[in-house]
């Protein structure tokens, strides 16, 4: 009997932390996962021809300043902006050799999973 109600405490208090933390967290957005799953899907079946980059780095961009004032983004905002990154250097890049721009397209496209993780798992 008492482990019982020590169990019914610990789901309450675990649901009222978990309730809590939502209500610091942004929203889901599907714009916002539209964006990340773009920039990936671009750099995965992308290659390195000046227009490839040019859209990926615009909609990267576009990512980067659609999350910026969204409250309670601070975890997408944080990731968005290092994606930039990423993608401003291939961008800026001229004539890049296939490996620099395989192995880039590859980390953008991990970096771009990792985001759609946490994207996605923003409450509904």
């Amino acid at each position: 009997n008492l482990r019982e109600r020590k169990m019914k405490r610990l789901i309450v208090l675990s649901v009222v932390f978990l309730s809590g933390c939502a209500l610091w967290m942004a929203n889901y957005d599907s714009f916002e996962y539209s964006l990340v799953n773009k920039v990936r899907t671009q750099a995965i079946v992308g290659d390195c021809s000046s227009e490839n980059v040019k859209n990926l780095y615009n909609t990267t961009l576009e990512l980067k300043n659609f999350a910026q004032y969204i409250p309670r983004n601070d975890a997408t905002i944080g990731l968005a902006n290092q994606l930039y990154v990423i993608v401003d250097e291939l961008h800026k890049r001229e004539n890049p050799s296939p490996a620099y721009c395989k192995a880039k397209l590859n980390t953008i496209a991990k970096s771009a999973e990792e985001i759609q993780r946490v994207v996605g798992s923003k409450p509904r």
